[in-house]
C-alpha cells in the first residue's frame, strides 16, 4: 500500500467517524434561548429562597 493509498483510506475514515457524530434528528423548542434562560432564573431564585 502507498502512502498516498494509506492517507486517503486515513481521510476516509475520519470522514466516516465525522458523519457518525453528526446528528440525524433535530429538535425544536417552542421557547427561544432567551426565554429559557429566564424561566431557569426564576426558578433558581425559587430554589434560592426556600433554602
Amino acid at each position: 500500500m502507498t502512502t498516498e493509498e494509506r492517507l486517503d483510506a486515513l481521510e476516509q475514515a475520519l470522514r466516516n467517524m465525522k458523519a457518525a457524530q453528526e446528528p440525524t434528528k433535530y429538535y425544536t423548542s417552542k421557547y427561544s434561548g432567551e426565554e429559557i434562560d429566564a424561566l431557569l432564573d426564576v426558578v433558581a431564585a425559587q430554589q434560592a429562597a426556600t433554602e
